[in-house]
This record gives structure tokens, sequence and C-alpha cells, in this order.
């Protein structure tokens, strides 16, 4: 055994020594492959929105994506089906959101019978994620947008505050593309870091989505209705004391009685459903009740199975895990973060199998191809909105004279006016950065937002190339009426006094 510790310790400690170790790269010269007006690092959600705002603005526009398909963890993460939510702005109406749901419309492959239908209903749900890859690469390229797939970003050449060139890694080797205005869409203002803009931390909150197939419909529903609505009131003490500590709440804003995890949704959720079987496959050793990441991370699933049924795949299953206390910005913790998420949903399955009726003979058919962050890493330049700010109670508008998008939480909710300083590097001039990159974080992380702020980041930067100046100092009126023009649904303000973003 002791040659065990020795190992272990070992591997520890040279991994330790390896995360403080660095190399000098040599010097070399690196071939051009592009060389345009806007390049978008990132062909995610706010990717395809800031590459369609950008190139049907007049400028040459550039995706750099690391797969070979756009539309990130719409696709990618498997992990959100859902384009728009019902009473929340912006709708499905508004700038490429139109465009993106007409276009899923006219493919014909999920039944949505027409357009108005979808904008009616306030959600465009797609079960298979192959088929949104395809509306948002046929929208670029008609958009005259040139992607570069399989390429990774490596980098930023800066000199006097701008960045001239951005390098990538592709599968035959290294390049470098050159731009008059570079878009953060890496989720994790991986740009801005890279390139020693200031950013800041926050919570990462990951998960790692799964489809769950060959359900007996009829046997679950059953089994369903049968259960009471509420968990059983062993449940709780039984989970504080696995856990050593009181169920109180959870919060990414962190707070003076945060757990580290949260417990009190897996109550809410969970118990009811299958609380019980759980707690009888944990004592048994059967089933973990979390796997843990690190020193700090947990694995587990708050959400519950999350059953539906439609057209495509009959009943079907949607759960993912919920990790928490990971950093996203450390390769090591990434990795292990999706290791142990892998791990824990198959486990779940197999319980799943055994504890619950329906799901005999259900298995995994799907799992993300990443663990997502619904945050990390996001430019820092002073402005830093609150989740309060962000959800006023109705009737209220929180008003920006900047604003590039309008966000509503709901048909009963205040409204948000999103401002283009949110997108601003502090240090950068031609950098912008969307959603969950924007000094916004996690509360611009939502599909919605991130396509329009995307759209609105591509016009500004086309305006910018276009009045030669830079992105900090663009006529935001001018942005704002095109934004207007291609269906953006922002008020209209008073003339700007000095015709710039601020």
């Amino acid at each position: 055994m002791a040659w065990i510790v020795l190992v272990v310790w070992s591997w520890a400690h040279d991994a330790a020594a390896a995360a403080n170790a660095v190399v000098d790269e040599p010097a070399r010269k690196t071939p051009v492959l592009y060389d345009v007006d806007v390049v978008v690092v990132g062909g995610g959600l706010s990717g395809v929105g800031a590459a369609l705002g950008a190139a049907r603005s007049g400028a040459s526009t550039l995706v750099i994506e690391r797969t070979g398909y756009l539309g990130g963890w719409l696709r990618g993460a498997g992990l959100g089906a859902v384009l728009g939510i019902r009473g929340w702005r912006p709708s499905l109406g508004e700038g490429v959101l139109r465009d993106i749901s007409q276009r899923t419309v006219d493919l014909g492959m999920e039944f949505h019978p027409d357009l108005e239908t979808v904008r009616n209903r306030g959600n465009l749900e797609v079960v298979n994620h192959e088929i949104m890859a395809q509306v948002f690469q046929s929208l670029l390229v008609e958009s005259a947008v040139q992607i570069q797939f399989f390429s990774t970003y490596a980098g930023s050449i800066v000199k006097d505050s701008r960045i001239e060139a951005v390098l990538i890694e592709t599968p035959v080797g290294r390049y470098a593309v050159r731009g008059k205005v570079f878009i953060d869409c890496t989720g994790l203002a991986t740009v801005a870091a890279e390139s020693d803009a200031p950013t800041k931390k926050s919570p990462a909150l990951m998960g790692l989505n799964a489809i769950i197939t060959g359900i007996d419909h009829d046997r679950f529903v059953a089994y369903e209705k049968s259960i009471p609505k509420e968990p059983s009131p062993q449940l709780k003490p039984w989970l504080e004391n696995k856990l050593g500590y009181p169920i109180t709440s959870f919060s990414s804003d962190g707070g003076p009685d945060n757990m580290p995890f949260p417990w009190d949704d897996w109550l809410g959720h969970e118990g009811p459903l299958y609380g019980e079987q759980f707690r009888v496959a944990v004592d048994r050793g059967e089933m973990p009740l979390f796997l843990p990441v690190g020193d700090r991370g947990i694995v587990g699933i708050v959400e519950g199975i999350r059953y539906k049924k439609n057209q495509t795949l009959g009943g079907w299953a949607n759960p993912r895990t919920y990790v928490t206390g990971v950093d996203p910005t450390d390769p090591r913790q990434l990795s292990q973060a999706h290791q142990k998420s892998v791990e824990f949903m198959f486990k779940f399955v197999q319980f799943l199998n055994k504890y619950i009726p329906g799901f005999e003979k259900a298995q995994i058919t799907r799992l993300g191809e990443m663990t997502l962050n619904r945050a990390g890493r996001s430019i820092d330049n002073g402005y830093a909105p609150s989740s309060q700010d962000i959800n006023p109670p109705a009737g209220k508008v929180v008003s920006n004279d900047d604003a590039i998008a309008v966000m509503q939480r709901g048909a009963k909710a205040g409204i948000y006016e999103i401002p283009y300083r949110a997108m601003l590097s502090e240090k950068l001039d031609n950098l912008l950065a969307v959603g969950k990159s924007s000094a916004g974080g996690i509360r611009f992380r939502t599909h919605n937002i991130t396509v329009i702020m995307g759209q609105a980041a591509g016009t500004a930067a086309a305006v910018a190339v276009q009045d030669g100046v830079s992105a900090r100092q663009v006529d935001i009126r001018k942005v704002q009426q095109r934004l207007r023009d291609a269906g953006v649904d922002i008020p209209l303000k008073p003339a700007s006094q000095n015709g710039g973003s601020r």
C-alpha cells in the first residue's frame, strides 16, 4: 500500500511542478491565412450573430471555429435544445433570430408548421441538433462569411493597444489571421485574457447534457402519476446526514449560508420523482450521491430526469450534470470535470434502469461533446450588473443610452436595456466581447441574448471599420439605427452629444 501512496504523491507533486514550469517558444515567422475586416473567434450562438451582423453590414468577415460545426453548445453540448423562451426578449421575431427561425421552419425537419406559429409559441425547440448547425452554416455562407473550421485560437499579436492578428492552430499547422476588429465569442473571454486585457472570474456552474432513449412512455407516465408531489420527510435529514451540513440555499452570487452545491434544488426536483429509490441506491453503494472534482468540485444532478415526448424521438429524457467548484480556466480541472460527468451520467442511467418504471431498457444515445461552462471568465471594464439589475420588477425599465438589445426575462418582468459598453475591452481598442465573455458574464448567457448581442457587436465592428475609428469611438446612434433597420427591437435614443459610444 505504501508504494501506491508514493505513486499518487509523486503524480500530484509532478503535476504541481509541471503547472508552474514554463518553456521558451522559439521565434518564428507565421504565414497569414486571412486578412479581413472583422474576425469572429468562436462559432457558437454569439459568433453566428456576430458574423451575420458584420457581414450584412458590409464588412469582410471570418469566423474561427475549433470544431466542424456552428452553434456551440446548442449542438456540441446539446445543452440547450430551445432557441428563445416564451415571453422573453429578445424574441424570435427580432434580428437574425427571425432568420434562424425561418430557415429552421423551411428545412421542415422538426415539424414546425410556419414561422408565425413558432413566433406565437415563443420558442424554437430542436431535437435533432444537426439541424441548427446546418441552419447557421447556410445563413453565414449566403451572407458571404468565410468559415475556418478545425482551428483553435492560440494567441494574439498586440501592438499599441490593438490586436494586429490572432494565431490559430489547425490540423496542418499554425497560421495567423489579420483583422481590423476582433470579436471574442469564446464564452470564456479567452481572446481578451490571452491579449492581456483585464478579465474577472466567476463560478462556472458547468454541466454535461445527455439524451436517453428507449423509454416506455406509458409505463413511466403511469409511475409519475402515482408518486406523491412532495419528497419523503425522511429524505432531507438523510441528505443532511450524508453531507454533514444543513440544507440552506445555493446561489451563483454566493452568500454567508450558501451551500457548495444546489442540494435545495435536488430535493425539489429529484426528491419527489425518485428520492427514496436514490437514497436506497446510495446506501447500498450502487450509486454515488455525487462525485468530487479536485479539492472543491462537485458533480451531481439537480434538475431531474427532464422527460419529454415528440415525433422525432418518441419518449426521451434529457438530464444533465451540474458541476460546481471547478475553475474552467484550469485545463486539468476542466478535463477532470468532464471525466467525472461522463462517469456520473452512466451510473445515473444504470440507477434509472433498476429503480424507475419505464426506464428498464433505457440507454444513453448521445452525450454532449463538452461539459459546458455557464460562466467562468469575462472581460473586466467596471461594468458588473447584478441579478437584481437585470431582473427589474414589472413595469420598470432600466434604460441605457447605448442600448444594443432589450432583455426581459418573462412577460411579467421589467425591462433591462443591455448597453454597448458591456462589450468594450478596457485595454484593447479593437476588441469586442459578447455574451458570457462580455463584462455581463453569466447574466448574458441565454441563447436569445447572445445571438442579438453578437449581431450588435458585428454591426458595430463593421461601422468602426467603415468609419475608420476604434470600437470604442464608434457612433452608437449609427449602430442602433442599423440594428433597428435589421429588426432588433431597441428604443430610439436622443441624438448623441459626441457621436461616440460613451
